[in-house]
């Protein structure tokens, strides 16, 4: 093994050490317990034997009693040498109690020395082998519970539903597994080695034991090697850990530790115990890489989808309004001189009306890109609802024809914690909805109200409202349908869509209904808790 250079340990080491160290005092007194369990016992079969003496019990039957108390001994305490210590004892006490001369170790017949030896070795005997098979019981019921262990880990990685479960399951059954600290660590999408799990056993060690300068330095050579570092390892490195690669099919997946104090080396079993469950760690790690994967390439083609059919609602529904730009333009540069004024009107208005849906649609597809990469900022501050209301009708209102537009608001002012910009662009986009489904002399009403932790806004017509079948998809993507009233509407799918986004990006939630008396109503709540916690509290205009 390589020497500790002097200095490599800090002082948490040294205090781990401390902390982990052989204690003589427990040992001493296990030893003292099992020698007095050892007096005791074989002092009551002394009294036994003495009883049956008394009732006239024939010599060999206080042999057996001996013995008896022999088996006792092993059976009660750990290890060979109380067993032999409970045979001489029993040897001596026969040959003081129970021989002539009594109460004396001298011995007149000349065949008591053959007894003695024939019940010394008989009492050896036994006690050797009660205790091996206690030994082997004891060996037995340690490997029944690894089994056991192991059956669950792999029941548990089966389940496992991303790479930190397989981890926690791993770590916590090592420590039943093998009765001592465990460290686990692995490699990020990158294949760099994370920062390290440690899982205490019995929460009597310190975590700081697996951070010295050698103990990283095994984790490191095991992960580059893909061979076991540490105490008697393929590697021997003086580490109070003993580290074993993850591997998996084309690389080193992480690293199990292992903490061995006192140089308590793991045994060839459990060192294929740690193999197997390695092995089990390393399939359940790949597998969940493999559904990262298929989880990845299935967003890709999803977004890919999404693309393809932006692509084709774009060239499809932009085309007209270009179209009609292009011809309102033709029409009065090539015939400026005979139109009358109505007319040129006319055709500024159809322009005006034309390059506004762009702008529109334009401002949708922008938006929702930006929500598909992530990049949509929510820039919150204060805002009163009354505001962002005026301010969304304004933009409505030169190309709602014949529409009338009522709001219901009320009479406290309420004010918002939220990005003032989007929630118009959710308000203009449901407004431009009622107006692009409903005839041109229907009525759509804006309603506010506060309840509780919330401000519902609701946005109603008093159209043909929207069909059963349609209001399952009213919110996907692309998804449009035309009607009797909205033949000449244009849409490319987007609106409610991102409307649906910007509120939920709110913390809030949006529905759409069809009214009892006819028409539809979209329906979205805002909180009204702002970033630190606290609530903005409605004023009331009147006061």
């Amino acid at each position: 093994m390589e020497e500790l250079k002097k200095g490599e340990f800090d002082e948490k080491v040294f205090k781990a050490f401390s902390e982990h160290k052989y204690n003589g005092y427990e040992e001493i007194k296990r030893i003292f317990t099992n020698a007095l369990e050892t007096i005791v016992i074989m002092t009551l079969f002394t009294m036994l034997s003495l009883i049956f003496r008394k009732i006239g019990f024939h010599e060999s039957n206080v042999i057996i009693v001996f013995i008896l108390g022999v088996l006792f001994v092993a059976r009660n305490t750990e290890g060979y040498v109380y067993g032999v210590l409970a045979a001489i004892i029993g040897v001596l006490a026969f040959n003081y109690f129970f021989t002539i001369p009594y109460y004396s170790f001298l011995v007149y017949r000349s065949d008591y020395p053959v007894t003695f030896v024939v019940m010394l070795i008989a009492a050896i005997i036994t006690s050797t082998l009660t205790t091996r098979v206690k030994t082997q019981v004891k060996i037995s019921f340690v490997r029944e519970n690894r089994m056991r262990i192991l059956y669950k880990i792999n029941n548990l990685l089966l389940t496992g539903k991303d790479k930190r479960q397989v981890v926690e399951s791993c770590g916590n059954n090592l420590i039943d597994m093998f009765n001592r600290t465990i460290m686990i660590a692995i490699v990020d999408n990158k294949n760099v080695l994370q920062k390290s799990n440690i899982y205490l056993f019995n929460d009597k060690y310190n975590k700081d034991i697996f951070e010295s300068g050698i103990e990283i330095e095994g984790v490191q050579r095991c992960f580059k090697t893909g061979k076991s570092v540490g105490i008697e390892a393929e590697i021997p490195i003086a580490s109070v850990g003993y580290y074993h690669p993850i591997t998996g099919q084309n690389k080193i997946l992480g690293v199990i530790g292992i903490a061995c104090f006192e140089k308590n080396a793991l045994s060839e079993n459990e060192k294929i115990l740690l193999q197997s469950v390695s092995t089990q760690m390393a399939l359940a790690i790949e597998r969940e890489d493999l559904y990262e994967k298929k989880r990845q390439i299935n967003v890709e083609k999803d977004r890919e989808r999404l693309r393809g059919n932006l692509l084709r609602s774009i060239s499809h529904d932009l085309r007209t309004p270009l179209a009609g730009i292009l011809g309102s333009v033709s029409t009065i540069s090539d015939n400026y001189d005979v139109l009358d004024n109505d007319t040129k009107k006319e055709l500024i208005q159809n322009i005006y009306e034309d390059t506004s849906w762009l702008v529109h649609s334009v401002e949708n597809i922008l938006s929702m890109t930006r929500l598909d990469e992530g990049r949509l900022e929510i820039k919150k501050d204060v805002e009163i609802v009354e505001e962002i209301i005026s301010e969304s009708i304004s933009k409505v209102t030169k190309f709602s024809g014949k529409h009338n537009i009522k709001t219901d608001l009320p009479e406290k002012m309420i004010i918002l914690f939220v990005d003032g910009l989007l929630i118009e662009q959710v308000l203009i986009n449901l407004i431009d909805n009622a107006i692009k489904y409903t005839q041109s002399d229907s009525i759509i009403e804006i309603k506010v109200t506060q309840k509780e932790e919330d401000v519902l806004f609701e946005v109603s017509d008093n159209g043909k409202g929207i069909p059963k079948e349609d209001i399952e998809y009213i919110f996907d993507r692309f998804y449009t349908k035309t009607n009797g009233i909205s033949l000449k509407k244009r849409g490319i799918g987007l609106g409610l869509a991102i409307c649906k986004s910007i509120i939920e990006a709110h913390n809030g939630h949006m529905e759409a209904f069809n009214n009892s008396v006819g028409g539809a109503t979209f329906k979205f709540s805002l909180p009204i808790i702002r970033s630190d916690g606290n609530e903005y509290k409605a004023f009331d205009l009147n006061s």
